[in-house]
């Protein structure tokens, strides 16, 4: 076949789109096994071996996040020491570069004179750049998006839990503002109530001081019968007079304070409104975020791609939360070993001993768990408790709060240090009510079930570490 005949064929497969689409593809996968694209270009491969663990990072530490089976076709993205990054199924990962798991195809040399420019079809050269380019993209994008997926979720349940916050704070506002005005309503009724019976008090002693005025104070005194009489009439109308002074005094004083309460009552009642209205934009803009929060939860149930980038991010968080216990306990390690409650019994004292944190039935246990969807074998660090929303948390022992904010894919969180480098963690919290540095006593309320940071609900996750290693809760709780 000539190159007339060859051209009049890729043309004719114009008329054809699923022939044209498996020449495109042939001819994008030659173009990437070119040697003309470097050594650092996409290639593709074959998995050669039953099972091989795809891993979230180059090295046997990353946990696995798909395993892909003998005959599996990939696309080799880039090398890292003795790992390769891939591209399976729409997801990236990567693998050990060894031939005895992977063979990276090699162009074939009648594939190279196929695509030497002489015998490229008469198409523009621009549209297979602008392919492969965009190929490329596409690739790099599969990451990117999962990625932002599920920082998107953080970002989202950080917002929820800051509305959540605001609405509970607003709330005691209110009540408070609320208070205040009946308090001030009462004093107002109050002050009014002795203002209407001194005015009636007043108004008859004006009349009587009136006549008295009239008749005159001489005509009193003088009609006494002896001057012992006189004295005491005297003595007991100077008496009169001081006590309608003291009354009169009095109503001014509470008409004075009727006033000043009146204008109080209207700030108080405004800066009511004001808060209420808030309350309200608060409680929409909560009403928001839970919706794009079930959103995004919905969009990662739905796919695999995001439950496994789901996973890989959760995996994420518990490295960093393992390297963050292990910071606090080689920082300062006196003032780490000493919490600020003296505690009767050292922690290592009461394996078997320690009430549950919460009320609930646990639904996820500590150690190594393959995942039955996914195929893949993960490892948890504590356990999850299942549990009502609200439903109060308690310290397990006494210590000190070495940590009590927002932590990723764990919500909020806090970290009790009781001694001997041994630490508690309590995460997807809705309420804190110990902050860094605030000593715990055993049994004490620290916080309330939440679902910040969850993917599966409200519920406790519930650690046990010693310099900085999780250990099995369940063998520190007190069985039955």
């Amino acid at each position: 076949m000539d190159r007339s005949d060859r051209n009049n064929l890729l043309f004719a497969s114009d008329a054809l789109p699923s022939l044209k689409g498996v020449l495109l593809a042939a001819l994008i996968v030659c173009l990437l096994a070119h040697p003309l694209f470097g050594a650092g270009d996409p290639r593709p491969g074959t998995i050669l071996v039953q099972e091989l663990n795809m891993r979230s990072g180059p090295g046997r530490h990353n946990p696995p996040i798909a395993t892909l089976r003998k005959g599996a076709q990939v696309l080799v993205l880039s090398y890292e020491g003795e790992w390769v990054r891939i591209l399976y199924k729409d997801q990236t990962g990567f693998v050990m570069n060894r031939e005895r798991y992977l063979r990276i195809d090699e162009p074939a040399a009648a594939a190279a004179d196929a695509l030497t420019p002489p015998e490229l079809p008469d198409r523009p050269s621009g549209d297979f750049s602008r392919k492969l380019a965009a190929s490329r993209k596409k690739v790099a994008a599969f990451s990117k998006k999962e990625a932002s997926v599920i920082s998107a979720l953080d970002d989202t349940d950080r917002a929820l839990d800051s509305a959540r916050k605001n609405v509970a704070r607003l709330t005691t506002e209110l009540k408070a503002v609320a208070s205040r005005i009946s308090d001030l309503e009462a004093r107002y009724s109050e002050a009014e109530h002795r203002a209407e019976a001194n005015e009636q008090y007043v108004a008859d002693r004006l009349a009587a001081l009136y006549k008295l005025g009239w008749l005159g104070k001489f005509h009193v005194l003088a009609s006494a019968d002896s001057m012992f009489d006189f004295f005491l009439r005297k003595r007991t109308l100077e008496q009169i007079l001081a006590h309608d002074d003291a009354v009169m005094a009095q109503l001014i004083r509470d008409k004075t304070e009727m006033k000043a309460l009146l204008t109080r009552l209207v700030e108080r009642k405004n800066e009511k409104q004001a808060s209420t209205t808030r309350l309200n934009q608060r409680i929409e803009a909560m009403k928001t975020e839970q919706v794009r929060r079930e959103a995004l939860l919905a969009e990662i149930r739905g796919k695999k791609s995001l439950q496994l980038a789901a996973i890989a991010s959760l995996n994420a968080s518990a490295r960093e939360l393992d390297r963050t216990v292990e910071a606090f306990s080689a920082k300062a390690p006196s003032a780490s070993s000493s919490p600020v409650m003296p505690a009767e019994k050292p922690f290592a004292a009461l394996k078997g001993l320690l009430m549950m944190p919460v009320k609930g039935k646990i639904v996820s246990f500590f150690g190594h768990y393959k995942d039955s969807k996914f195929k893949v074998t993960n490892f948890q660090s504590g356990i999850n408790i299942k549990a009502d929303r609200g439903e109060p948390i308690r310290a397990v022992y006494s210590g000190k709060t070495l940590f009590s904010s927002w932590f990723k894919g764990f919500g909020n969180m806090m970290i009790i240090d009781h001694g001997d480098h041994y630490y508690t963690v309590y995460a997807h919290l809705e309420e804190q009510f110990k902050s860094k540095g605030d000593p715990v006593e055993a049994g004490e309320v620290i916080a309330t079930v939440g679902d910040t940071g969850s993917l599966t609900g409200a519920g406790l996750h519930f650690e046990v570490r010693h310099h900085g290693k999780p250990m099995n809760p369940l063998g520190w709780i007190k069985k039955g």
